[in-house]
């Protein structure tokens, strides 16, 4: 249980170094070294992507299910893809904190392994839901483009 609890501060540490060590002067607004090394564009995010699949390295060692490693893969993701745009993904990683969402996870799994997964589940489903209704609202957008752009040019 100790040595939980030592890697649980571990990450936690971890992770607020990466997002939230840091106060900008004059506000309230924390960011760690990821949105500070981001500004290098492209590199930067990898970068950041890459001390971040430390937690999820973390869960698999654990036995963390696959929900949950592609909860904490999303996270990344939408941290890496959305911090790449230039100054909007500044801000999005500045907010995001995806690192300290990991670790929340990972103490999540380490405290009760089942709620995590429950959690994960869920979450994945709706995602899925989600990104289905887009497709579906693509390939509407693009048939009704063809129809108007067909009766634009035969009619």
């Amino acid at each position: 249980m100790e040595t939980d609890q030592r890697h649980h501060s571990k990450s936690r540490k971890f992770a607020e170094l990466l997002d939230s060590r840091f106060t900008l002067p004059g506000t309230n607004i924390r960011i760690g070294i990821d949105p500070i090394i981001g500004l290098v564009s492209g590199v930067g995010d990898l970068a950041g992507a890459s001390f971040s699949l430390y937690f999820m390295f973390m869960a698999a060692k654990r036995g963390a299910k696959s929900s949950v490693l592609l909860r904490m893969f999303i996270n990344i993701l939408a941290d890496l893809t959305i911090g790449a745009i230039p100054v909007l993904g500044d801000m999005f990683d500045v907010a995001w904190k995806a690192n300290l969402r990991n670790a929340r996870l990972l103490e999540k799994l380490e405290e009760n392994p089942e709620q995590a997964e429950k959690s994960s589940t869920i979450l994945i489903w709706l995602l899925f839901a989600l990104l289905t209704a887009v497709l579906f609202g693509v390939i509407l957008l693009i048939g009704w483009i063809v129809a108007e752009a067909w009766e634009t040019l035969f009619n």
